[in-house]
Order: C-alpha cells, then structure tokens, then sequence
C-alpha cells in the first residue's frame, strides 16, 4: 500500500523529470553567445589582433573533449590550435606542447594573440587566447562554452605557468 506521499511523489516524478531536462537544455538560464564578429581587412591575418579576433568569433560554442573546428566544439587546446591555423599560423594540437611554442613572454608584456598557459594539479595543462585587458578567452571544461575570463581572477593567478607568442613576423 503506499502512503499519500509516496503517492504525490509518484505523480510529480514526471514532471521533475520534465523540468531537469528543460533546464540542461536552456543551460539553466545562462544567456547563450551568438558569434557576431566578422574579420575586418583592418587586421591582418596571422596578427595577434585577428588571432584573438578569429577565438572570440567563437564565443558560447560548445566544450568538446578533442574538438577543434567550429562544427563539432572545442577544447582548451583544440580552440588555439584552430584560432592559430585560422590566421596562417602553425602550433602544436596539445596544451602541453603550446607550452613551448613560439617565444615566451613576461606576463606584463602580454598582447592579444598571446597563447596564455595554466597547469591545473590533477589536470595538466591548459590553454587560452589572450585578448587585451587581462581577460583572456578559452574552452574550459565538460558541460562549458568558450567564454571569457580575467587573469585577475586568483584561480586564474594561482595556476599561471607562461604565456607564448606565435604570431607572424
């Protein structure tokens, strides 16, 4: 026999379930980035400008372990990779290979364009676009979008290993 309770919760498990589904779908309220950049002749290509440029144009696409194409989603490393060979340029497809690519740049130096590098314990490594302004853009974890952050932010500060430069002479 069950009890009233059990009995409402019975006829509300359908529509919790319902409702969980609606809110993985809508990203749980969070608004959703719509690319509106398109490359301007004013930036030349295999710039720092048009690096960074070419990552934001991609801003709310989706994490994918082993993405790299606008298509499919990125990961960390994977969004650099494509942002870089966008614009000419060639690097490594793995964080840790961007690591030590291209010259190595002292923090206060930074440029838009600038591959930024972290070492997360348990992690490894990770990798992000420098655009101007401390803020940096990346594609940071399973059920995440590409979006932009500061390195002011301690996390950020805390794990901090290098940056690299990779534009064209």
């Amino acid at each position: 026999m069950t009890t009233p309770r059990a009995h409402t919760l019975h006829r509300c498990l359908p529509l919790l379930i319902l409702f969980a589904a609606l809110l993985m779908m809508t990203g749980c309220g969070k608004q959703t980035y719509r690319p509106t950049y398109t490359q301007q002749s004013s930036v030349a290509s295999g710039s720092g400008a048009a690096i960074a440029a070419t990552a934001k144009s991609q801003l709310g696409r989706p994490y994918v372990s082993g993405g790299s194409t606008p298509s499919r989603g990125f990961d960390c490393s994977g969004l650099v990779y494509w942002a870089c060979a966008s614009n000419g340029i060639s690097v490594p497809r793995i964080s840790r290979d961007q690591a030590s690519v291209g010259q190595r740049i002292p923090r206060g130096s930074l440029r838009p364009g600038d591959i930024v590098v972290f070492k997360i314990p348990r992690s490894g490594y990770h990798t992000g676009i420098y655009i101007g302004q401390n803020n940096f853009i990346h594609s940071p974890k399973p059920r995440s979008r590409v979006r932009i952050e500061s390195l002011s932010v301690n996390y950020w500060k805390r794990y901090y290993v290098t940056a690299r430069r990779v534009t064209r002479r």
